[in-house]
């Protein structure tokens, strides 16, 4: 018999697709089970590795009579929730020992296990996070529950230890805002539209692991505290009154995000921003770039002050301020409509500043590629909120190359008015419209995914006439309305010109070079399939192409005018 039928035989008996001719797999394991529901009738069962969970609690069900909805089974305080896993993939690959734990109420057996660590290897920071779920773990068993906070949209409750000290923050996916079991009267089925345009409810605890999966793949640069993913098991939490019926007496199992609690002194809004450091201050706005925070409030950003040592004479104590960024819930949209006021650092003096060589540095090092294809291993987020943070990232490193300050980033991604599109926007819309119609790029911009990593990318990229840029119109802040003209080597087939030109009856050709220009303001209809495909690199060199133009836009106006950007955020540092 071959091996393929010998492994599809062995799945269809409940087994895992793993190989069942690895010599690891040949190994019998067995397991001794501590039974906890029936004191004294432990017993020890014989299994493979490759084996699925489902056998083990058929097994367990034969030899204790037990329904497999009365009990579960712990290893390492990690319950083998998921049928259809193996024992190898919960690490189960020699003899050990299994707890058997009753699940009904009665018992107040409360828990709380691990799904989809997300987690780096580092041992400090496996133990952080360990300690804090044993902490709170040892608090339900001593009565105390998770607290509801008194403000706030969605279900987020304070997980304590047993000197009633916060040990962590936990927000269940089924009570965010307009999701079925909200607490705050907010309700309405999964995926519902949410507070937030381009965010559905029930997608927020993935956008809060995400922004820790960023800081983590950054070196914790941005400060971001320790969450991944958790099951929980506690009568406290919510349930609406019309979804209890279909709990019966079970505690209500959840998943959700789990943060670790960072002490602190306050928050931004209690203090001044003059007195963050530089480096505090756009630590936090890189980041909510990269994950395209729609909703950076002082309440969400966290101040930690350490003492400063007094030098002799001196009668006023001095302190170091720390910022560390939380609630990142509305992150990574499918859409820009974010404004300049829902980032509160936009009128921040320190955005104004020049970067520093570091953190030039570090924006250099950041690979959008790389942070989207982990991303999308690792959490649920969709394809075309990867595309956006994608594009806001590519922004970024554009414009640290280009010796943009954040704020002039921050004037090119946000909207000044909520009715007017961004810079960006139009340049996503110019982008896709060339793509849709198969129109090339210019001449210098085919190579994007060489050039965008490339330190030289500004001094290199255009090559074509700098005159034709210069007479063409630039699209003002709100023009939703784009006309394109495409100019074509003389040897190439004009029998195709039908599909591929637009032409600009009100201006001659001025080029013979390959250019999709910006000309009069004529309705053009939105593409019929948006490029949602964050891999797709032809669509990324019409979008830097696009983000070019505007970059060296903004460096024209600020070399024409210094005075007047100098006076401008000096006013704002004032604010």
């Amino acid at each position: 018999m071959k091996q393929s039928s010998v492994k599809r035989k062995f799945e269809s008996f409940g087994f895992c697709s793993s190989n069942p001719y690895d010599p690891r797999a040949q190994k019998e394991l067995v397991l001794h089970i501590s039974n906890q529901v029936q004191k004294g009738n432990d017993f020890t069962i014989k299994m493979y590795s490759w084996m699925k969970i489902s056998i083990l609690k058929q097994k367990i069900h034969k030899t204790t009579k037990l329904d497999e909805a009365d009990f579960r089974i712990l290893y390492k305080n990690q319950e083998l929730s998921q049928n259809n896993e193996d024992l190898e993939d919960y690490g189960i690959k020699n003899h050990v020992t299994l707890k058997l734990m009753a699940r009904k109420q009665g018992q107040q057996l409360y828990f709380i296990n691990s799904i989809h660590n997300i987690l780096e290897e580092s041992k400090k920071t496996q133990e952080q996070f360990q300690n804090a779920k044993w902490a709170v773990e040892g608090a339900f068993m001593k009565g105390i529950t998770p607290k509801l906070t008194d403000f706030g949209t969605q279900g987020t409750y304070i997980l304590e230890d047993l000197n009633h000290k916060p040990v962590a923050i936990f927000k269940p996916y089924d009570e965010e805002a307009f999701a079925p079991n909200n607490p705050r009267g907010m309700r309405a089925k999964m995926n519902s539209p949410g507070l937030r345009q381009g965010i559905l409810s029930g997608e927020g605890v993935d956008r809060e692991v995400a922004a820790y999966l960023i800081d983590q793949l950054s070196g914790h640069y941005h400060n971001v505290p320790i969450t991944d993913y958790v099951q929980i098991c506690h009568p406290a939490f919510h349930e609406a009154e019309e979804y209890k019926q279909f709990q019966y007496e079970k505690i209500p199992i959840k998943e959700g995000s789990f943060q670790l609690y960072i002490k602190h002194d306050d928050n931004v809004g209690n203090f001044g921003s003059g007195l963050y450091p530089s480096i505090e201050a756009k630590k936090i706005a890189i980041l909510d770039i990269r994950i395209l925070n729609c909703d950076r409030n002082e309440e969400n950003i966290l101040v930690r002050k350490k003492k400063i040592n007094q030098s002799v004479g001196q009668t006023r104590q001095n302190y170091d301020y720390f910022l560390i960024p939380i609630d990142h819930g509305y992150t990574f949209p499918d859409s820009f409509k974010i404004c300049r006021d829902e980032v509160v650092w936009y009128h921040w003096g320190q955005m104004a500043q020049a970067f520093t060589q570091d953190e030039k540095s570090f924006i250099e090092k950041i690979d959008p590629i790389k942070d989207a294809e982990i991303l999308r291993e690792k959490v649920k987020l969709r394809e075309i909120c990867l595309r956006n943070a994608r594009i806001s990232t590519t922004l970024l490193k554009l414009g640290a190359q280009a010796d943009l300050t954040i704020h002039d980033i921050s004037e090119i991604l946000y909207r000044e008015d909520p009715d007017e599109l961004s810079p960006i926007e139009i340049a996503i819309s110019k982008a896709e419209y060339n793509y849709d119609n198969n129109i090339r790029v210019p001449k210098g911009y085919s190579n994007f995914k060489e050039k965008i990593f490339s330190n030289n990318l500004i001094q290199k990229s255009l090559e074509f006439d700098s005159s034709t840029l210069q007479n063409q119109e630039r699209p003002k802040l709100g023009q939703t309305l784009i006309k394109l003209e495409v100019i074509r080597d003389e040897d190439e087939n004009q029998s195709s010109n039908k599909d591929m030109l637009i032409k600009d009856t009100k201006k001659p050709q001025t080029s013979d070079k390959k250019l999709a220009r910006v000309g009069s303001q004529q309705e053009i209809k939105k593409c019929t399939k948006p490029i949602e495909k964050v891999w797709n690199e032809d669509f990324f060199s019409h979008v830097t192409y696009f983000l070019q133009q505007i970059i060296e836009g903004k460096i024209q106006e600020k070399s024409q005018s210094p005075r007047k950007y100098r006076a401008r955020y000096i006013s704002e540092e004032v604010k």
